[in-house]
């Protein structure tokens, strides 16, 4: 079985047997991040042609959908793709397609859309194949936002070889050396990393305490992420792509 049949049978039967509550504590704790990077995809989708990349069961879509002009959604999971057009179907979205679609060979025109976004997709691709792709699809004019995880970190790297079940074989939480991959596809690149001591506060159980000490920890991450030599031990990022290069 090759990487793409992997990651595709791998997410099927995730999304046929949805259950991530082993990592429901470190979700809390980057909640407000996660809503945050929400808001900036449909604040940016607005009146806009939209690809949303790894949409899964659509839940994002829709949000996008009632904002921008028209969304695309893709997702190499034909299960994702069945629940989220089950879900747009009840919703009565009407400005909203959904694709089986392997990200790292986009099937449409030059300068299709002018925003893509994505969540924890990147670190799924071959970034050599998948960012020239989405600079191609990209307008010159465009923008592409991604939450992604990032692989620097040797306690969340522990947790991750210790958890093999919750995750692919193949994938690549982003390094360092992304940032230089991507920035021969794009002009402008950006990296904003988040949630690093926070994380201590997904020991607490959900309550006040719980949201004493991510909020004391927030305050001390917004510090240390803005240190060069600290801020890639972060758990999550938002990476931007603006003015991509034209592609051979």
């Amino acid at each position: 079985m090759d990487r793409i049949q992997r990651e595709k049978q791998f997410h099927d039967e995730e999304f046929e047997r949805y259950d991530r509550r082993r990592l429901e504590p470190w979700y809390r704790v980057a909640a407000v991040h996660f809503d945050r990077f929400l808001e900036s995809c449909v604040e940016n989708a607005r009146n806009r042609r939209v690809l949303e990349i790894g949409c899964g069961p659509g839940s994002v879509t829709l949000k996008l959908a009632r904002v921008a002009r028209h969304v695309t959604a893709i997702d190499l999971s034909d299960t994702a793709i069945r629940q989220a057009r089950e879900r747009a179907a009840r919703a009565g979205i009407t400005n909203a397609e959904f694709r089986v679609m392997n990200a790292e060979q986009l099937d449409f025109p030059a300068n299709s859309f002018e925003f893509v976004c994505g969540r924890a997709i990147l670190h799924h691709l071959d970034l050599r194949v998948a960012l020239p792709a989405l600079a191609r699809t990209l307008s010159p004019s465009g923008r592409a936002l991604f939450l992604e995880p990032l692989g620097h970190n040797p306690v969340i790297n522990w947790y991750r070889r210790r958890t093999p079940e919750l995750r692919t074989a193949d994938e690549h939480p982003l390094l360092r050396s992304d940032l230089e991959r991507a920035r021969a596809s794009f002009r402008k690149v950006e990296v904003k990393p988040a949630v690093l001591l926070s994380l201590a506060a997904g020991f607490l159980p959900d309550g006040a305490a719980f949201r004493v000490a991510r909020s004391l920890l927030a305050g001390v991450d917004a510090v240390l992420v803005a240190v060069p030599g600290l801020r890639w031990l972060a758990w999550t990022s938002v990476w931007l792509f603006e003015d991509p290069r034209p592609v051979p």
